[in-house]
């Protein structure tokens, strides 16, 4: 049997937490690993590409932006998420404010009150959604999703969206 050398996971360690009971007032800036059982009053941000995640628990509570490459939600937001590489939804997941996305993972129960929009960093820093153009929407719903669908895929996508009567400014999962 070969052994491949494995990829490390991103933000693989959570090094700091902000525990339950605990309210942060003002923006907090790190890289590795966070993970938030508390409250946060203003911007959670780590450095692009820096492969860093947040992990926001079902306790707890962040009221203000969030800019972090790998994004775990099982609480509550209210504000925009910009999750660059990955989001996951989990079913206890309330987030009011618009989701910014390259992969997004939603399951079950999880609340969406705001529009959904993936898209690619390039390079050059500028995220573009995966026609090109910079804002489409697009809902994950139980599954992944990334920029690599076909005009069959969208089709399908908008058929399904059509058919479920989702209200473009409100969507649950299940």
């Amino acid at each position: 049997m070969l052994h491949k050398k494995r990829k490390p996971k991103t933000g693989g360690t959570l090094e700091t937490m902000i525990g339950s009971g605990t309210t942060v007032k003002g923006d907090v800036a790190f890289e590795g690993g966070l993970r938030v059982d508390g409250t946060v009053e203003g911007t959670v941000s780590a450095p692009e590409g820096s492969g860093s995640r947040l992990v926001i628990s079902d306790q707890a509570f962040i009221d203000g932006e969030v800019k972090v490459p790998n994004v775990i939600i099982n609480g509550r937001i209210k504000g925009n998420v910009h999750a660059s590489e990955r989001l996951e939804l989990h079913a206890r997941a309330r987030v009011e404010g618009d989701l910014f996305y390259e992969v997004i993972k939603m399951e079950e129960g999880a609340e969406i009150r705001g529009t959904c929009s993936q898209v690619s960093v390039t390079k050059g820093g500028k995220g573009t959604d995966a026609s090109g153009s910079a804002g489409s929407r697009q809902s994950g719903s139980g599954s992944e999703r990334s920029g690599k669908g076909t005009a069959k895929d969208a089709e399908a996508d908008e058929a399904s969206e059509g058919l479920a009567g989702r209200s473009e400014s409100s969507t649950k999962a299940g």
